[in-house]
């Protein structure tokens, strides 16, 4: 029998008596033998312990001890507190000059292993910080009994995009899960929403609308914003139609970000959901030119604006009309079609967030002889997720910081040299990030053959004239209401039009956000 008493001899006093007070919350007694501790007082027991010690230090050394003396005591709860599972990853030297998926996916004992970590938190911080306010817990729960297709069917109640978000999501829920509080790994909850993707029978998951309203919606842009809506929409017995500009559906999703992080098969095989909803699509059918927001005010019953920010913004420093000198977003999509098939020479990318390191490990694919990343800030204020941060790094990139370029100097007309500046952090600005200031005198000069931007891009709202009565706000967004609701009756805005540059699942949650609304709105008329 191993008791709680033995951590007596291995703690101070201040923190045994710390334990046993937790415990005693928790209802767990002292003669108790921790193989009978069960998962609900190990979650009150980690909760509790969060609550009373402030100090992370301590509380990993508290659970540290216990993990040991549950695996003394033989309880199979002791594993909660493993490191994550790691993903397997393409070997570095194919990765570097091959466009193939670089992680590779969990095996199906991986998936389970990693999915039996959750505590089942009685308030999961991670659907609290999930935009969409995804049920973790839940789908874990069933993931770790093996119910691989059981958890699936419970993510499309949120989206049909979890092979998706699985691959680029932002992880806000992993950067709240408790773990992070006990000096524990957070789950791994980005690839366990791949893993279900990747092993679930879709072909037994039958979605059944719900009976047709007879009313129509017409939905504005096929990126995740744009597939929610119109999704849930399809669902709740709607008749959706979508008007997408390009040629293909998903927006950036399936335009813009690389084969080697987001297999446009994934893209390609999630949104074929909404064909078996019967939702339409109008592809090349540009709004503002081809048709106009007052037309699909005419046409239908209520209009979804979900367009992503596909304008790139401009450096405005001399010489970036220069050759050589392009943005990284059309860069990205003309790589994805085939127009773009080799770089070569040095090539320099400006920015510090997944745009940029798409670009440069896009370059390097393509036969660059050197990759470098320029960021005005410093590393810790890089935007960019950290996993493609390391990733880059480990493919031979170098990320250069707190420096700009002030000047493009090119020959016969094509980018040859980049005058630069070192930047200092000084007070933070509106975002809470320190502002990079210039440091003067500090000028340099780097050579190039080569410069992508990814400063970042804006929504492309010029397709909103004044005779739609849609109001913009002074960042050049959509203004909406709480509910989604545009200052035109009817039409709805979500994701990036109304955001800014935003991530996907904000832009999944706002679809969703939008659909309610939506009936709501119709519901009431």
């Amino acid at each position: 029998m191993v008791k709680v008493s033995k951590l007596g001899n291995l703690l101070t006093s201040e923190e045994y008596n710390l334990v046993l007070n937790v415990l005693g919350e928790a209802g767990f007694g002292l003669d108790q033998d921790l193989k009978n501790m069960d998962g609900r007082i190990l979650e009150a027991f980690v909760r509790i312990l969060v609550e009373k010690e402030q100090s992370k230090e301590k509380r990993k050394k508290i659970i540290t001890l216990l993990k040991q003396l549950l695996e003394e005591s033989g309880n199979p709860l002791a594993h909660k507190f493993d490191p994550r599972t790691p993903m397997s990853v393409l070997p570095l030297p194919i990765r570097k000059s091959s466009f193939e998926e670089v992680r590779k996916g969990y095996t199906l004992e991986e998936g389970v292993k990693e999915a039996s970590r959750c505590l089942t938190c009685r308030n999961p911080r991670c659907v609290d910080a999930c935009p969409i306010h995804f049920g973790i817990p839940a789908v874990f729960k069933l993931i770790a009994q093996g119910n691989i297709d059981t958890a699936y069917k419970l993510s499309l109640s949120y989206y049909p995009c979890i092979g998706t978000t699985g691959r680029i999501c932002v992880r806000f829920c992993e950067n709240a899960c408790i773990m992070n509080e006990i000096g524990m790994e957070p789950l791994a909850i980005r690839y366990s929403h791949r893993f279900v993707s990747d092993y679930a029978d879709k072909s037994s998951v039958r979605l059944t609308p719900k009976s047709s309203t007879g009313k129509k919606i017409a939905v504005v842009g096929s990126g995740p914003a744009g597939i929610n809506a119109a999704y849930h929409l399809a669902l709740m017995g709607y008749s959706v139609t979508i008007y997408e500009a390009a040629e293909r559906t998903g927006g950036m999703l399936r335009l813009s970000i690389p084969e080697f992080r987001l297999p446009s098969r994934i893209v390609e095989d999630e949104t074929s959901i909404l064909e078996k909803l019967s939702v339409r699509f109008e592809l090349m059918k540009r709004v503002g030119r081809d048709i106009s927001i007052s037309e699909l005010v005419k046409q239908y019953d209520a209009v979804f604006i979900g367009v992503g920010a596909h304008k790139p913004k401009k450096m405005n420093i001399p010489g970036e009309d220069l050759q050589g000198v392009i943005q990284a977003l059309p860069f990205l999509y003309k790589v994805k079609i085939g127009e773009i098939k080799s770089v070569s020479g040095r090539v320099w990318v400006i920015g510090g967030g997944d745009v940029a390191m798409d670009a440069a490990r896009t370059s390097l694919r393509l036969g660059a002889s050197e990759v470098k990343i320029m960021y005005r800030r410093s590393r810790a204020e890089m935007p960019a997720d950290p996993e493609q941060v390391l990733d880059a790094e480990e493919e031979g990139i170098e990320i250069v910081i707190l420096a700009t370029p002030i000047e493009f100097i090119g020959e016969n007309g094509a980018i040859k040299k980049m005058k630069c500046i070192r930047m200092r952090l000084g007070e933070p600005g509106p975002d809470g990030r320190r502002r990079p200031e210039p440091i003067p005198g500090s000028e340099f000069i780097e050579e190039a053959d080569y410069v992508i931007l990814a400063i970042g891009q804006d929504p492309q709202l010029d397709f909103i004239k004044p005779e739609d009565n849609i109001e913009l706000t002074r960042w050049g967004t959509i203004k909406v209401n709480e509910d989604l609701s545009t200052t035109r009756p009817g039409v709805f805005a979500g994701g990036d039009s109304v955001r800014g540059p935003a991530t996907a699942i904000e832009a999944f949650a706002d679809g969703k956000r939008a659909a309610e609304s939506i009936h709501r709105y119709l519901q009431s008329k």
